[in-house]
């Protein structure tokens, strides 16, 4: 117990020891350090381009990133839509084709009666074309004592048959050789005033009956001898000039002749006509008389024109 009275309490008043001042911690004079300036650098202008170049680098990786997507997209949507515009066009063309097509084919049932599609098609004999095409063909019985063949000499008088009244004009007898075409002769009376058409109107008529190929020469339009026809070619005139002729026989024979049949197949029309003839008393028929069925051909040519193309008996 008495150890710890041993133990001086430096703060205790009982002890007589002088308290040695606090010491103070040695001062030293305040050094203001000196005053860090930052580091100078050269001043540098900057360079627009390269901070132009440098800043928006990581922007421009994204673009370039982006940019082909963005590229192949716009091309695949081009191409999409010009695929469009092809079919809508092609469909388009070929609608209007077989729109024409369609036309075409209404306008030829239409406008003709020949039968494309359904075959052979009987024509009524009333019917404006099949009366047509007949009174171009049909001849009398004159006509056939003269001609019964369909020769060039046939075809030049039926095409004269078709020259309208006002293709033929008043004319003279200059140059009509009167030895070239017997009996025929011209001279212009108070009874016969000639007449006369251009070369180029019987080319017409030719063409129109026969064909655009026809290539029948200017000659005389002559059936015999029996005063059929009666215009001579004049070459130098450019013109057919009739002549006159009075020795007209009356015919020995008759005929009966009648339209039975009309038919078409594709482009084609046949005319069917029964024919009888018949001798006076103790006479006997010419041999190019021969009664039963003829056959008459027309075929649809480019310019849409019936063309006669032959004349057949039936046996």
């Amino acid at each position: 117990m008495n150890n710890n009275s041993n133990l001086t309490n430096p703060y205790s008043s009982t002890n007589n020891q002088q308290i040695p001042p606090t010491q103070q911690p040695q001062q030293y004079p305040q050094q203001t350090p000196p005053t860090q300036q930052p580091q100078q650098y050269p001043q540098q202008i900057p360079n627009f381009n390269s901070y132009q170049q440098q800043m928006p680098q990581p922007l421009n990786q994204n673009l370039q990133q982006q940019s082909p997507k963005k590229a192949k997209k716009k091309k695949n949507t081009l191409a999409i839509f010009l695929m469009l515009i092809i079919l809508i066009l092609g469909g388009y063309i070929v609608y209007m084709n077989q729109l024409h097509q369609q036309q075409l084919y209404q306008k030829e049932i239409e406008c003709t009666p020949v039968s494309t599609k359904n075959g052979t098609k009987n024509l009524p004999l009333n019917s404006t074309i099949v009366k047509d095409l007949y009174a171009k063909v049909s001849t009398n019985i004159r006509e056939d004592l003269a001609l019964t063949e369909l020769n060039d000499s046939m075809k030049r008088y039926l095409a004269y048959r078709q020259i309208p009244q006002d293709k033929i004009y008043e004319s003279g007898c200059n140059l009509f050789s009167s030895t070239k075409m017997e009996p025929y002769t011209c001279q212009e009376t108070s009874t016969f005033n000639p007449h006369a058409f251009k070369e180029e109107t019987l080319q017409l008529e030719l063409k129109k009956l026969f064909g655009e190929k026809t290539n029948i020469p200017n000659e005389n339009i002559q059936l015999g001898t029996n005063c059929i026809g009666g215009y001579q070619y004049i070459e130098e005139r450019g013109e057919y000039v009739q002549g006159f002729c009075n020795e007209i026989k009356a015919p020995l024979y008759s005929v009966t002749k009648k339209l039975v049949k009309a038919t078409s197949t594709e482009s084609t029309i046949t005319l069917n006509e029964e024919v009888k003839y018949r001798s006076g008393q103790g006479l006997e028929l010419p041999e190019n008389l021969k009664s039963g069925t003829y056959i008459y051909t027309f075929q649809l040519d480019t310019n849409y024109n019936y063309v006669y193309t032959s004349k057949t008996l039936q046996q």
